[in-house]
């Protein structure tokens, strides 16, 4: 039997973050990440105060499907818009010689 207590886990949290790639991943999709978490968060807390209690509503009726309905809001709110393209400007210089 497995006993993980929290300085093990603060100590594999140490071990992923010491990894350059965990860390790049979190650094390039950090507002997805941020959503998510976010979300899960608010989804708990929402099937927790106002959640269903007669099981008849298929979302807050279950906290896992309130926390997984959450994490899909909050990635949905926590993903960048798009980011309008400047237009590419022509910098070449009409050569249009006016010979009268």
């Amino acid at each position: 039997m497995i006993i993980v207590t929290d300085s093990h886990f603060l100590i594999c949290f140490l071990c992923i973050v010491k990894n350059k790639t965990m860390l790049n991943f979190i650094s390039k999709y950090k507002t997805y990440i941020i959503g998510i978490v976010l979300g899960a968060i608010a989804g708990y807390l929402y099937w927790r105060f106002v959640g269903c209690t007669s099981g008849s509503c298929p979302i807050t009726s279950k906290w896992y499907n309130t926390v997984l309905y959450g994490m899909v809001v909050g990635l949905l709110l926590g993903s960048p818009s798009r980011k309008k393209e400047k237009p590419v400007q022509d910098n070449s210089v009409n050569d249009v010689t006016n010979n009268e």
